[in-house]
């Protein structure tokens, strides 16, 4: 893939992109579509790994309400986890969405850094809970990352992470305008199940949940949207995407065909409003499993 190889580790089970290097924060500067310079009061309705990562802090034992998001980008997972009464800090390397959550939500405690130059510059501060949501997937280091984690938890403080799934039964990064999502230099490593927790608990954590996640109501349309796609509008207006449009806008023409592609869309989610409890109960039945591994893990008390 575009001058990488993709390995796979035929002891441990983890694919690894060869060379093994972290493209730098430049890099990911040219996603803007992916990583907005804005601050949000919400999370990606994409996964549920967000709503499962609250229901964790949501059981905390009373005074455990310090939390360190690592890789927290326009801070909605920060947002939600202060209106449960947490006092949250957060880390990213993209400063303009730091200085966006700022502005919006009045937060101070933010740090445009990777997590090991955190513990390293904050060695006395402790937190009951760091989360790490899809960042460990896109590291060179990641071993250095979690040791950063374990050294800034509190004993039994709990780490939480997110990765994608290499053993997703849905792949929303097969369409063709996603690949670059899921190879390098974006992704440099796929996870499954029992390589994460083994790699996880190497650090010194003890893993007390992981398992994959499903698949929401929302992304179960866009994989519907992307196995229907013909491209036929994009084609006729003479852009790769839809929201790479001319500044000057479609024209009449245009317009119409939008217009179709959005009845199409209304139509679809429509239809996969109805048949999602089906769909819930099939992935059941047939052990289907979702784009996300969650992963729950603490830090031994002694």
């Amino acid at each position: 893939w575009k001058g990488y190889r993709v390995l796979d580790c035929g002891g441990c089970g983890v694919a690894f992109a060869d060379p093994f290097k972290n493209p730098g924060a430049e890099y990911y500067a040219g996603y803007d579509d992916l990583y907005r310079a804005e601050a949000q009061t919400t999370t990606d309705a994409m996964s549920f790994e967000y709503d499962e990562g609250l229901a964790v802090l949501g059981r905390a034992a009373p005074g455990a309400v310090r939390l360190l998001d690592v890789g927290c980008g326009g801070g909605g997972f920060l947002y939600r986890a202060r209106e449960l009464g947490f006092e949250a800090a957060g880390v990213d390397f993209n400063r303009e969405r730091l200085d966006a959550v700022r502005r919006l939500h009045g937060m101070r405690d933010l740090h445009c850094m990777g997590l090991p130059q955190f513990a390293r510059e904050n060695p006395g501060r402790r937190f009951d809970f760091v989360t790490i949501f899809e960042v460990l997937e896109h590291l060179d280091d990641p071993a250095d990352w979690l040791k950063a984690a374990f050294s800034l938890l509190e004993p039994g403080g709990k780490l939480i992470v997110g990765v994608p799934n290499r053993d997703r039964s849905f792949d929303p990064f097969g369409d063709e305008s996603m690949l670059e999502v899921d190879n390098p230099p974006h992704h440099l490593t796929r996870w499954r199940a029992a390589p994460l927790g083994d790699f996880i608990a190497q650090v010194g954590f003890e893993v007390v949940e992981l398992r994959p996640l499903g698949v929401p109501r929302p992304l179960l349309g866009l994989l519907a949207r992307n196995r229907l796609r013909l491209g036929l509008a994009t084609r006729a207006l003479g852009v790769d995407q839809l929201q790479h449009l001319p500044a000057s806008g479609p024209g009449p023409r245009g317009r119409l065909l939008l217009a179709l592609v959005a009845l199409k869309s209304a139509i679809l989610d429509a239809a996969v409003f109805l048949i999602y409890p089906v769909f819930t109960v099939a992935c059941a039945l047939f052990g289907w499993q979702g784009v996300i591994l969650f992963c729950v893990a603490e830090k031994p008390k002694n």
